[in-house]
């Protein structure tokens, strides 16, 4: 009798086992990541942050270029700034680039592009990993010794512990005359021997925030 019970027991064993009984040597569950420091500052991760604009030329050839240079941090009460460095223009064309530097930008004298907005952060404080939010931001930009406000619609997705990622919804449409720049623009056409450069630029930014 009692090496059927024995047996009887380990075939159940058996049968818990195959039907994915719990497992005192399984893997622990991860806990959920922690609320968000809401007293502490956020920086800009640089190196995986981007900010690019798309050039249109002879009315149907658009490309896309970006900076690779770029500062910024955000405040706890929600102020952000972000600084880009106008000489680190990248078009994947040397030449192009020089010729942006010097005749669309004039970055001897106006060596940065910034951005700033301000977004009350308590929305945010107790997102979990992967969460996502869509917001829509009032920005100012400062381009060319020139302001001017625009509406941004982003995504805000936390994506670690102790970091988020901001990313447009869709693009915010800039026009070089609102910067001073359609002389900067029609120079480039002129040099270029372009028929036409199209002065409306839409731009789009992926920014990571770290703690």
């Amino acid at each position: 009798m009692t090496i059927r019970l024995s047996i009887l027991a380990g075939a159940c064993a058996l049968a818990l086992t195959a039907c994915g009984a719990p497992s005192s040597t399984e893997a622990p569950v991860p806990a959920p990541a922690s609320s968000i420091d809401a007293s502490a500052d956020w920086h800009l991760v640089s190196e995986e942050s981007r900010l690019t604009f798309v050039s249109t030329k002879a009315d149907e050839l658009a490309e896309v270029h970006t900076f690779k240079t770029m500062t910024g941090s955000v405040t706890p009460e929600g102020a952000a700034t972000i600084e880009i460095a106008l000489d680190s223009v990248d078009t994947a064309i040397e030449l192009r680039d020089e010729r942006m530097r010097a005749m669309l930008f004039e970055t001897e004298t106006h060596p940065t592009l910034t951005i700033t907005s301000e977004t009350a952060l308590d929305a945010f404080s107790e997102m979990e990993g992967g969460d996502r939010k869509r917001i829509e931001a009032d920005i100012t930009v400062g381009l060319h010794g020139v302001e001017n406000a625009y509406f941004a619609d982003l995504f805000v997705t936390r994506v670690g512990a102790d970091k988020v990622l901001v990313e447009s919804a869709s693009p915010v449409l800039v026009h070089a005359a609102d910067f001073e720049l359609d002389a900067g623009l029609e120079a480039l056409r002129e040099v270029a021997a372009l028929p036409s450069i199209s002065p409306a630029v839409p731009v789009s930014v992926s920014f990571v925030f770290e703690q």
